[in-house]
């Protein structure tokens, strides 16, 4: 059974929204914000399954960008009151494929285009069918532009579209949802679902024995989440349940309603992420504030530092020709003077900054958890097994391991030199040193039997000059 929604909203900044972050949660993307700085970032959305952009030909090509055109709506949009834009918010055929979704609200779009000449942003959400929405809750957001394109420019106009102001909305937003039924029948009839339409009309128009329910909107819906009942909830409510005794229907008239409250959901856990990345950000900002504070007076004392060093090394005569009192002098001993009184207060404003500072809680946490680390990587350097050399290890072999030592170091001394002997010996002795660690009583490697009597000598010779 196909069900019917044709909504109209106005996404305005009265409200406190905005049509860059409106566009980036109904297309589930990341946009920036220009007017507000902000990065609106809704990738992690689930359950976009189309966004497309629509517009007059001529259009300038800025334009068919979402980031770039949902900011220049914010920029050419200037009052603090403004409507930025307006929304079709409509239910589409659980009848229908995927494909016949797309072209059900290709055809409403580029008709929107041509009949206003507007820029219209598209976007086909599928139902969170995990937050309890109903499976069959298809349906789509159709942002468009409150002001129309200048044919001549390919920008906006410079006055606002009027087919939806007071005097022609309620007639202007009839014949759409009019329109749009007729849509929806012709799409299900060419989809061969002969037994399935809508129809635009309210209950009673249409003679069927059904009660209609309230718009509940966002304030409303927030409650119902937190568990409170509102008239407007507790009646509709009631409806709900009559209306399900009459005709044995469950829970498919509220299906767009959850849909509604799964997404706010989502936009307040990101809310309060926000909020609570900011709460957590304030107390940085101002130790950060008090730091720049203390290094600006501590770089002016040492400014004042310098100047009197330079003042007192180039003193004037206190008195010209031995006899009469020097100006040059009076006025260099008030400079004087005068610098060290101001280095002084300057000294006492660095110690006050600087205990403001140390008595901060996050400067506090943050040498707390130096010294912790501190502590921490002493204590595994101590408990670090200390890197054995050659000599220690040595001086621990047994005879039979030392003579095996001597005899393959005499072997490496005979056959390399140079940089060879050097890596040679280098890997004799880490061999030495893993097999002693491994096992301080490891058997000896024994030297290759040709060279046996000559290393054996050799080993003399070299363990003599070791002095072990």
């Amino acid at each position: 059974m196909a069900i019917y929604h044709f909504s109209v909203k106005n996404i305005s900044r009265a409200q406190g929204r905005s049509a860059v972050a409106c566009a980036a949660y109904r297309s589930g993307e990341k946009l920036i914000d220009e007017r507000q700085g902000k990065e609106q970032d809704y990738t992690k959305k689930t359950g976009v399954e189309l966004t497309r952009i629509y517009a007059p030909i001529g259009t300038k090509t800025e334009l068919l960008d979402r980031g770039q055109l949902w900011n220049a709506v914010e920029k050419t949009e200037r009052r603090k009151d403004a409507n930025l834009a307006r929304e079709f918010e409509i239910a589409l055929p659980q009848e229908l494929n995927k494909a016949e979704r797309e072209k059900l609200v290709d055809e409403l779009c580029n008709k929107i285009v041509e009949r206003h000449n507007v820029i219209v942003d598209a976007a086909i959400h599928a139902p969170h069918t995990d937050s309890g929405s109903d499976e069959r809750n298809y349906h789509a957001h159709i942002m468009f532009t409150g002001r129309h394109i200048d044919l001549e420019t390919g920008d906006f106009a410079a006055k606002k579209n009027r087919d939806f102001n007071k005097e022609n909305s309620s007639e202007t937003v009839q014949k759409w949802r009019e329109d749009f039924a007729d849509m929806t029948n012709a799409h299900l009839m060419r989809a061969g679902h002969l037994f399935s339409s809508v129809d635009h009309r309210s209950y009673a128009a249409q003679g069927l024995d059904k009660e209609a329910t309230a718009h509940e909107g966002s304030a409303v819906t927030k409650l119902r989440r937190l568990g409170i009942d509102t008239e407007i909830s507790l009646s509709n409510d009631a409806i709900k349940q009559r209306n399900a005794e009459r005709h044995n229907l469950p829970k498919l008239i509220d299906g767009l309603e959850q849909e509604i409250i799964a997404s706010e959901r989502i936009i307040a856990k990101l809310e309060q992420q926000q909020a609570e990345q900011r709460t957590a950000a304030a107390p940085r900002a101002e130790l950060d504030q008090l730091e720049q504070n203390y290094d600006a007076i501590k770089q002016r004392n040492s400014e004042l530092e310098g100047q009197i060093k330079q003042l007192e090394a180039n003193e004037p005569p206190a008195k010209k020709y031995g006899m009469f009192g020097n100006k040059d002098h009076t006025d260099w001993a008030q400079r004087l003077a005068t610098l060290q009184t101001e280095l002084e207060q300057g000294q006492r404003k660095q110690d006050d900054a600087l205990r403001t500072v140390i008595n901060h809680p996050i400067y506090k946490q943050e040498l707390s958890d130096h010294i912790n680390k501190s502590e921490q990587r002493k204590q595994a350097s101590a408990a670090a097994p200390q890197k054995q050399t050659i000599e220690q290890v040595y001086q621990q072999l047994n005879s039979e391991q030392k003579r095996a030592y001597n005899d393959l170091k005499a072997l490496i001394q005979q056959r390399c030199s140079g940089q060879q002997l050097n890596e040679k010996m280098a890997q004799l002795d880490a061999k030495f040193i893993e097999k002693f660690n491994e096992n301080p009583r490891f058997e000896v490697p024994k030297a290759p039997e040709v060279a046996q009597e000559q290393v054996r000598t050799a080993s003399r010779s070299s363990s003599s000059d070791r002095g072990r």
